[in-house]
């Protein structure tokens, strides 16, 4: 009983000092496998390339300066609109370097007011670097070349700002009436920030 009491001291110091130690200017490393992380988009290509899609996007990232941009066209045959679904498969690559396919799968409906809720204050600054100007659903159809993305505005969006670290694939796509009308796979790495 005696050394209950002395080990729970111990932990009741080091709690104290370790929060009391928090500051801005004080960052605290920790072992923990999730926590904020810093968004490194690792590669982009169509999940279906053999296909045309009604909804394509043909882009491409450039690393240079310590920034990803994305850079490329997007090719709207018809409206993006919330009359469609978005969907994503997620897979997570395991430890010894294999992807563990459909770890997280979900369906949106209102594709287009999903993707504006899921990118927040980002949103008018990925669709201008997608060269598409108009903001709001329903995106037109039409042809749209890429300015350029700087994917560091992506911190203003609304994904998690915490995650398990580690690198995932992304497959996204959209479906009208049970088709697959569009699809994109990113990889990502979510490194600790």
């Amino acid at each position: 009983m005696k050394n209950f009491f002395f080990f729970m001291f111990i932990q009741l110091t080091f709690t104290v000092s370790l929060e009391s130690a928090k500051s801005p200017d004080v960052k605290i490393y920790s072992t923990s496998p999730m926590g904020p992380y810093k968004l490194v988009i690792k590669q982009t290509y169509i999940a279906n390339p053999a296909k045309i899609n009604k909804i394509q996007y043909n882009i491409y990232l450039s690393h240079k300066d310590n920034k990803t941009i994305i850079f490329g066209n997007t090719t709207l045959n018809i409206p993006l609109d919330d009359t469609l679904i978005l969907g994503v498969k997620v897979a997570r690559k395991d430890s010894s370097g294999r992807w563990k396919e459909n770890s997280f799968m979900q369906n949106w409906p209102k594709a287009c007011s999903t993707a504006k809720q899921f990118f927040g204050n980002a949103w008018n600054g990925v669709m201008y670097g997608l060269g598409i100007n108009n903001t709001n659903c329903p995106l037109l159809k039409g042809f749209y070349i890429a300015p350029g993305v700087d994917t560091s505005i992506l911190k203003d969006s609304n994904l998690p700002k915490t995650f398990l670290y580690g690198t995932y694939k992304l497959y996204m796509y959209y479906t009208q009436k049970n088709e697959i009308i569009g699809g994109q796979v990113i990889i990502v790495e979510l490194k600790r920030s």
